[in-house]
């Protein structure tokens, strides 16, 4: 998915039909972080969200950011700072959980490395979220890209977003409440 200056709503389809909603508190947040020169590391933290109990779709909301202690290079991120932890507590006050993991790659159109498979392949073996989902999402310098793990069957899979009308309205999906 490009990233968008303006913030929007991004509606994402997940394998059981239902749409996850990305907003714009989430997706100005990352947008922060994007490697866009030589001189900036990588960055990733926590993904906040909540799955909707009447109509089953998964609203993505906030996002942790770089601490001190956490532990960057031009291509490495790790979280180590106990703030992290500290903002999903804040969040589960407010009925909302951790719903997986981000970080920036300093690509274009970003790929997983093989250390990102093998972290995302533990992360479904040993973490639990708000849903049936783990979500992973690496933003590129011009696009990121949505990851989804699977508890049940241990897959993980790309999503992708609803298709648009040219005005930028969503064709088909589910409207999240």
């Amino acid at each position: 998915m490009v990233i968008d200056k303006s913030y929007s709503c991004i509606k994402l389809k997940l394998p059981n039909g239902k749409v996850v909603d990305l907003l714009s508190p989430f997706l100005e947040e990352i947008s922060k972080w994007i490697q866009n020169s030589p001189e900036k590391p990588e960055s990733g933290g926590y993904i906040v969200g909540y799955k909707h109990k009447r109509t089953g779709n998964i609203s993505i909301e906030a996002a942790s950011h770089p601490y001190s202690k956490d532990i960057r290079s031009r291509v490495r991120f790790n979280i180590r700072d106990s703030r992290h932890k500290m903002l999903l507590k804040k969040y589960e006050k407010e009925k909302s959980y951790y719903m997986g993991v981000w970080h920036t790659h300093p690509q274009e159109f970003p790929v997983p490395s093989l250390i990102d498979w093998d972290d995302w392949r533990k992360t479904i073996r040993e973490d639990r979220t708000g849903c049936e989902y783990v979500f992973f999402v690496i933003v590129g310098t011009e696009e990121f890209r949505v990851w989804i793990g699977e508890f049940t069957t241990g897959m993980i899979t790309e999503v992708f977003e609803y298709e648009k009308s040219q005005s930028g309205i969503y064709l088909s999906g589910e409207l999240a409440e």
